[in-house]
């Protein structure tokens, strides 16, 4: 992401959260590292890859194959109230695997997904993230910039209200889902 956007997105994310809020980053280091810089929760994870980043933040940073996606700490377990997810691969492969992480780690009855990724699999995202916590998607209003690549980028949330996520800062609502 820009980091005009990136700082964006952690401005919304805070919004949405208190200093207890367990939030986790999925295959998304620049959002995560946005989002502690503004304002560091130690509630909140990196699952990523990338061993690289657990050299930011090594007691927040969980190591993530997406192809060993039920592959998760049991300390995550449905403790996960808000992941913020883009998927590194546009297809329903990569995010049916994605959503096996995802409903392990959501909590069942507070989780939220924060979804960025490509326009063009729109139609995979309502197949895939079709059942609470992970759905129904709704677009929100956060317009990610992402100036390498060609695909034009969105934003999803799984909550009622989640429409107005990325409008101005402080109108997110904070209530529970």
């Amino acid at each position: 992401y820009s980091e005009k956007s990136a700082n964006s997105l952690a401005a919304h994310l805070h919004a949405l959260c208190t200093p207890a809020t367990q939030i986790a980053f999925l295959c998304c280091p620049t959002a995560f590292v946005a989002f502690q810089h503004r304002a560091a929760l130690p509630g909140a994870r990196l699952l990523e890859v990338d061993q690289r980043f657990a050299v930011l933040a090594p007691r927040q940073f969980v190591p993530y194959d997406i192809d060993e996606p039920a592959d998760v700490p049991a300390a995550l377990h449905g403790a996960v109230e808000i992941a913020v997810a883009d998927p590194p691969f546009l297809n329903e492969v990569t995010n049916a695997k994605l959503r096996t992480t995802l409903r392990k780690i959501l909590h069942p009855t507070k989780g939220r997904l924060v979804l960025l990724t490509s326009t063009s699999v729109e139609e995979v995202l309502a197949k895939v993230y079709d059942a609470p916590p992970l759905g129904p998607l709704r677009r929100t209003a956060f317009d990610p910039e992402h100036g390498q690549l060609a695909n034009s980028f969105a934003c999803w949330g799984s909550w009622a209200g989640a429409e107005s996520f990325g409008l101005e800062e402080g109108r997110e609502n904070k209530e529970e889902p």
